[in-house]
């Protein structure tokens, strides 16, 4: 006979499940992705799923994947019908850093594989959200 136990522990800094999906792109979801940010130069990982406004077409879904050390950014855009060349482009790099400009937040990938030196300006949200007026 064996006996299993389960031990379930209530962080109080632990991620819930509904902050890994942001779509908004409000005040509290860049405080998510500054989080996740902040937990990987911490050398914690993370994981979000970034699924922008449909503009012209269709969505283009980035899956952002941190283990501390390594950061994996891919994003699909399979489901934009009016998109050129369909597909997945994934980019893994060490480091992401948040840079604010007048107009946007911007999130910049560096040291990756295959760009050299390059910086990436992977994605941005505009600080004053003018597509849902």
């Amino acid at each position: 006979m064996t006996i299993i136990f389960v031990i379930f522990r209530h962080d109080e800094g632990a991620l819930k499940s509904t902050d890994i999906i942001l779509h908004r792109f409000d005040q509290t979801d860049i405080k998510r992705l500054n989080e996740l940010v902040e937990r990987h130069k911490n050398g914690k990982g993370d994981y979000l799923m970034l699924i922008p406004p449909i503009i012209d077409g269709g969505y283009w879904i980035h899956d952002v994947q941190s283990d501390g050390n390594e950061i994996t950014w891919t994003i699909d855009n399979n489901r934009d019908g009016m998109s050129s060349e369909h597909g997945k482009q994934v980019y893994r790099c060490k480091s992401i850093s948040m840079h604010e400009t007048k107009e946007h937040y911007v999130y910049t990938l560096d040291q990756c594989d295959n760009e050299g030196e390059n910086s990436l300006s992977i994605f941005s949200i505009l600080k004053k959200n003018d597509l849902f007026r």
